[in-house]
């Protein structure tokens, strides 16, 4: 019986070990994907931080040259007071042109600065994946290290109940063997009972006085040296 249940443990680890290799697989391909996916992440987090970058220096630059505009305009208009002689059109002209300048550049800080806080928000967001990301990848190696412990101890056991298996089978074979000696035995055993029985001679030896039951006859087992008998004797 425990020969029997000895390949059915062995078939039940088999299949164990298949299943957690298959989930080591699994596990080992979503980590590697988890993997591609933050490179991917963290390549459009320098990617977003270098156009944040690009996008600040382009609001400093507009921004000084709005100072520079808004000085030149404040020369330009303390000039065209002083030669306000020269004409209102012009003057009226190169103010409108000034605001022009103004409202463009005005609109185009608004613009940058709304980008900058978009630039900041998808910053943010990127960080917080990467953490994601880098905890997900934490629990997965974690699950794998312990799949990969429960495939060794599994192995283990396997190998422990392949040694036992093949115990019991020469156990098993021994005691055939013995029983078919055994068996040999016992049929030489008979063989010699019936051929002492046969050679038995009659007399009064052989008949028991009343009352007293008679002795039965001595196999040549019981005896190691058994003595030939004549009738006589």
């Amino acid at each position: 019986m425990a020969a029997e249940e000895a390949p059915q443990a062995a078939d039940h680890y088999k299949a164990e070990i298949e299943r957690l290799s298959k989930e080591l697989a699994e596990t080992t391909h979503e980590k590697i994907q988890a993997a591609e996916y933050g490179l991917v992440v963290l390549e459009e987090k320098l990617t977003l931080k270098q156009h944040y970058d690009e996008l600040e220096a382009e609001y400093d630059g507009l921004k000084q040259e709005l100072e520079q505009l808004r000085e030149a305009f404040g020369q330009s208009f303390s000039i065209h007071r002083k030669v306000a002689e020269d004409g209102e059109t012009r003057e009226e002209t190169l103010l409108q042109e000034s605001a022009s300048k103004e409202a463009y550049y005005l609109g185009k800080i608004l613009e940058m600065q709304n980008e900058l806080k978009q630039s900041r928000a998808v910053v943010t967001n990127v960080q917080a994946e990467n953490e994601r990301l880098t905890a997900i990848v934490q629990d997965l190696k974690e699950n794998n290290e312990m799949v990969e412990l429960q495939r060794i101890r599994m192995k283990d056991e396997i190998r422990e109940y392949k040694f036992r298996e093949a115990r019991l089978l020469q156990d098993y074979t021994e005691l055939e063997e013995e029983n078919i000696t055994l068996q040999k035995l016992v049929s030489t055993l008979k063989q010699n009972q019936g051929r002492s029985a046969t050679h038995i001679c009659p007399g009064p030896s052989l008949q028991a006085p009343l009352g007293v039951p008679a002795s039965p006859p001595r196999s040549p087992a019981s005896d190691p040296w058994p003595r030939r008998r004549s009738c006589g004797a």
